[in-house]
């Protein structure tokens, strides 16, 4: 498996010039109360929130910069939507400020060198979009604990929805639906399918997979190539398909759209209140989270019992790292053949042992990451990663040895002293206790 960093797509060097240009003019003329900043943030939010002058700005480098990607008002085209609020590496201000500048390894995001001042003023400009840059102090009527009810009672949402670990994985995660605004959460339940507010809003693609034998399918795509799909179907099972045996496939809308009907406007406003509640996910209530079925100590325990798995460094609790099947011998070593390779991001070298659990392949790349894959084709299911805020000067090793997996938890550990527990089926966190500083 070698080392190599994804095709970085970049804007011309002329596009940085008059992009850089552009907002030099503005800054001059509109924003000359913006004083200078180095190279480097010297604050972990934004010194611009709610500027208007800063938002202008930043709007006309969007365009320039970043609108070919992340489309128009951070709608999402080829790259993600950015106008949620909640972004996949992190939603903080310090978190988008080092994702323009520093890019983010293993995706096509490029690192941009834009002055500190430039980037601050798109990140204001995304916050102003959507009607959430001022959600989050925002006051919504409403009982919230009647709407906690319907959420996980009457209106069905847990089914597919999952808050601070409880609930199902087809949809995302609502830990943090409060820092969205009330109105761009009615538009959520009331017309959820709608194009704009479907892109924004959902994280994976709806699909319905019909097979030769009749099978109906519904759930969310996790992965695909020309012969082989992978989805999450609607009770939350990881399903595998080769593609000769699927006879129909298309994209689907998951979410009800007749909320407005089987809810009173009472309660709507009571489910918003709630929602209004999440600002973040509780890792203390997700720690404690019951995940259902998942790898047992019993089969840990019996580990050499299942040879087509690999559960744990050594490959059982004996320690031999030998596994016993004998597909592979002597005499047919000289016909083996390349099945699949995947490079892995960043230039940290790989030391880690993969595991092998159920037909999902458990693996760690350059420090931080965390990949699930498809044992049988390579096929990514989800990607986790983790930003080391502060890098130790005397840090030598820059390498990470795998991961652990217990239940229906994938446990790996950081240069920085902390262990992190993710939901092996989906990537999400579930908690971060770190190591007693001595």
């Amino acid at each position: 498996m070698s080392n190599c960093r994804t095709q970085d797509f970049r804007v011309p060097a002329n596009r940085y010039r008059c992009a850089q240009f552009g907002i030099l003019v503005i800054s001059l003329c509109v924003v000359t109360s913006l004083a200078q900043r180095s190279d480097t943030p010297d604050a972990q939010k934004n010194p611009f929130a709610g500027n208007g002058a800063a938002i202008a700005a930043g709007a006309a480098l969007y365009r320039q910069t970043c609108e070919a990607c992340h489309g128009g008002e951070g709608r999402g085209d080829r790259g993600p939507a950015l106008a949620t609020g909640n972004l996949r590496h992190g939603s903080e201000d310090a978190d988008m400020f080092q994702a323009v500048r520093n890019g983010i390894p293993g995706t096509q995001m490029p690192a941009f060198s834009l002055p500190t001042d430039s980037v601050w003023g798109i990140i204001s400009y995304l916050r102003s979009l959507s009607g959430n840059s001022g959600a989050a102090n925002e006051i919504v009527p409403g009982d919230v604990a009647a709407g906690e009810k319907i959420f996980w009672s009457k209106g069905g949402c847990g089914r597919c929805h999952e808050v601070n670990g409880r609930g199902g994985i087809v949809a995302p995660d609502l830990s943090t639906a409060g820092t969205n605004s009330a109105d761009h959460l009615r538009q959520m339940i009331l017309n959820p399918n709608t194009a704009i507010t479907a892109r924004q809003w959902f994280e994976q693609s709806g699909i319905s997979v019909k097979t030769r034998d009749g099978e109906e399918i519904r759930g969310v795509k996790r992965s695909e190539d020309d012969y082989t799909l992978i989805l999450t179907d609607e009770a939350g099972e990881l399903r595998r398909f080769d593609k000769q045996n699927v006879v129909e496939q298309h994209g689907e809308f998951l979410m009800p759209d007749n909320y407005g009907q089987v809810l009173s406007a009472a309660e709507i406003q009571s489910l918003i209140a709630y929602l209004k509640s999440l600002k973040a996910r509780d890792l203390s209530k997700a720690a404690q989270a019951d995940l259902p079925d998942g790898l047992g100590f019993e089969r840990l325990r019996n580990a050499q019992a299942e040879p087509q798995n690999w559960l744990t460094y050594w490959g059982s609790y004996q320690g031999l790292h030998f596994s016993p099947l004998n597909q592979i011998t002597p005499s047919n070593l000289g016909q083996l053949q390349v099945r699949w390779a995947r490079q892995m991001p960043g230039s940290s070298l790989l030391e880690a042992t993969p595991l092998v659990v159920d037909g999902t392949m458990y693996t760690t790349g350059q420090p931080g990451q965390v990949f699930a894959l498809d044992a049988r084709t390579g096929l990514g299911i989800w990607k986790y990663e983790r930003r080391q805020k502060v890098v130790n000067p005397y840090q030598t090793n820059p390498f990470n040895r795998g991961v652990a997996v217990m239940g229906n938890r994938v446990f790996f550990g950081t240069l920085d002293a902390t262990v992190v527990a993710l939901d092996a089926r989906t990537g999400r966190v579930f908690g971060k206790p770190s190591w007693p500083t001595p």
